[in-house]
C-alpha cells in the first residue's frame, strides 16, 4: 500500500468531496477516484459512498481513516526526524491531559519549559479524546499523557506522580448530613446527584466500584468531560462532584465552595505520567517526556510535600 493514497483517502473523508479534494491534492478528479478505487481493490470494502452531505466513509472506510491518520503522523514523524539535528529535534508531540485532575494547570508552565528548550518542536495539548488516554497511546495518537492511575495496562508505562485524597466538592451552604466540616463518610454519598465524567474515566469507575462495594449506588446526572465549567456547573448547585484534593484547592478557591475529604473508606487516586512501553518515541517526544519527568517527578515537582508514590 502507497502511503500517499491514504493522504489522498483522508483528504477526501475530510473535504467532503472529490472535486475539493482533488483541487486541495493539485490531483484530476479521475485520477483521485482511481486511487479509492486501488484501495477498495486492496481491501475488498466499499470505502466511500455518496449522501446528501457529500462523499461520507463506510463503516470500513471510518476504520482505514481512523488508521491512515495515525500511519501518516508516523510517516511524518520519521521525516522530521531524520531531517532534523539530534540536538534540536522538531516534529509534533501530543500530549494528554487527563479531565478532573490538575493536569490543566500544568499546560502552560509544560508548554513554557518546552517552548524554551526545543522551539523547533509544534506542542498539540488535548483534555478529552474518543477513546481513554491509556488506549490513544497503544494506538500512537498521543506521545504522552498525564492521567489517573488506572493500574497495569498492558503496552503502557505509568510513573507515578503522587497519590492524593478525593474530596467531596459542594456549595459552602450545602448541608451534607452525617458529615464534619473537613469529611464525610461514603455512606453520606449516595444521597447527592453528582457531576463526573463519563464511566471509562478513572475516578468514576473508583466512586462507582467503592459506592457498589457498600451497596450504595452513585447518582450522576451530568457527564462532563470538559471539567473547565465544572466550577461554575457546582457554584450553581447543578450537582457536586468528587475531585483529587490538590485539583480541587486549585479550581475551587473562595468560602463558596467547601471541600470534604471522603472517609470510612477513605478513598485515594495516583496520578502519572503515561508513556508507550512497547516502542520507542520520537526524538521529539522523547525530549518532551524527559522534559516532563524533570518537572513532574523531581524534587522541584509541583506535588512536592504531597504523599509520592514509592
Amino acid at each position: 500500500m502507497e502511503t500517499r493514497r491514504l493522504r489522498y483517502f483522508v483528504t477526501i473523508v475530510d473535504s467532503g468531496t472529490i472535486t475539493r479534494a482533488a483541487e486541495l491534492l493539485h490531483l484530476a478528479q479521475p485520477a483521485l477516484s482511481q486511487h479509492v478505487s486501488a484501495l477498495e481493490s486492496e481491501f475488498k470494502q466499499q470505502l466511500l459512498v455518496r449522501s446528501r452531505r457529500g462523499i461520507v466513509p463506510t463503516a470500513a472506510g471510518r476504520s482505514l481513516y481512523r488508521y491512515a491518520q495515525s500511519i501518516l503522523r508516523l510517516e511524518s514523524e520519521a521525516h522530521h526526524e531524520i531531517n532534523s539535528e539530534v540536538s534540536s529535534p522538531s516534529g509534533t508531540v501530543t500530549i494528554g491531559l487527563a479531565p478532573y485532575s490538575l493536569a490543566s494547570s500544568l499546560a502552560i508552565p509544560i508548554l513554557q519549559a518546552v517552548r524554551s528548550r526545543y522551539p523547533r518542536i509544534v506542542m498539540r495539548i488535548v483534555e478529552t479524546l474518543t477513546v481513554i488516554h491509556s488506549q490513544a497511546i497503544r494506538m500512537g495518537q498521543i506521545d504522552a499523557a498525564l492521567v489517573f492511575d488506572p493500574g497495569p495496562v498492558r503496552g503502557v508505562n505509568f510513573d507515578r506522580i503522587s497519590t492524593d485524597p478525593l474530596v467531596l466538592v459542594t456549595p459552602a451552604d450545602l448541608e451534607v448530613p452525617g458529615a464534619s466540616e473537613d469529611e464525610v463518610p461514603i455512606s453520606a454519598l449516595a444521597d447527592f446527584e453528582f457531576i463526573l465524567p463519563v464511566r471509562t474515566h478513572t475516578l468514576r469507575s473508583l466512586m462507582e466500584q467503592t459506592l457498589s462495594r457498600a451497596g450504595l449506588e452513585l447518582k450522576v446526572l451530568i457527564e462532563m468531560e470538559h471539567s473547565r465549567p465544572l466550577t461554575e456547573a457546582v457554584a450553581l448547585g447543578l450537582g457536586v462532584t468528587v475531585l483529587p484534593l490538590p485539583a480541587a484547592q486549585a479550581r475551587f478557591r473562595g468560602e463558596e465552595f467547601r471541600l470534604r475529604r471522603i472517609t470510612n473508606p477513605e478513598l485515594t487516586v495516583g496520578f502519572a505520567l503515561a508513556t508507550p512501553d512497547h516502542e520507542p518515541l520520537s526524538a521529539a517526544a522523547d525530549a518532551v517526556v524527559q522534559t516532563l519527568r524533570e518537572m513532574l517527578l523531581g524534587p522541584e515537582g509541583p506535588w512536592t510535600g504531597t504523599d509520592q508514590a514509592d
